[in-house]
């Protein structure tokens, strides 16, 4: 008997996907059907923790996650990361508008509007983490991720 792990206020799978190594990371990306093959397997597999970041892949990872799986969000919990790009740059930026701009990225390549778990990468200590908190709890009042 499989025992569900609480993450934030969700119940998931003991075991999630990380989606990372889809599209960067250790070693060439899979071609684009077998990485749709894992990510679907997964789905139907019974994981229902899926684990993404703007970084992967400079948003390639999510929009690949976004193309193989919305017509199923309903299925699983999806979380994102920010503050460690820009666009198509690796940067580690954590201002409040740089924060905002991604989670709307995220979500346009997510195809979604709700991203349920949603956290900065890394710190910025150039920015005080309260300036960042801030912009995300601006987001969480907004409707964009679960607190």
């Amino acid at each position: 008997m499989t025992v569900n792990r609480k993450v934030g206020p969700f119940e998931v799978f003991p075991i999630g996907l990380g989606c990372m190594s889809l599209s960067h990371a250790y070693g060439p990306p899979p071609p684009r059907e077998q990485a749709e093959r894992v990510l679907k397997g997964a789905l139907d597999a019974g994981y229902t923790f899926f684990d993404t970041a703007a970084v992967y892949g400079l948003g390639h990872n999510e929009t690949l996650v976004g193309e193989v799986l919305s017509d199923r969000r309903n299925e699983f919990i999806l979380a994102s990361k920010c503050g460690l790009s820009r666009g198509e740059q690796r940067e580690l930026n954590g201002s409040p508008a740089a924060l905002k701009a991604t989670c709307e990225d995220s979500l346009r390549r997510l195809k979604t509007d709700v991203i349920d778990l949603y956290y900065l990468h890394r710190w910025d200590k150039r920015i005080p983490i309260e300036d960042s908190v801030g912009a995300l709890a601006d987001l969480v009042r907004e409707g964009k991720f679960e607190p």
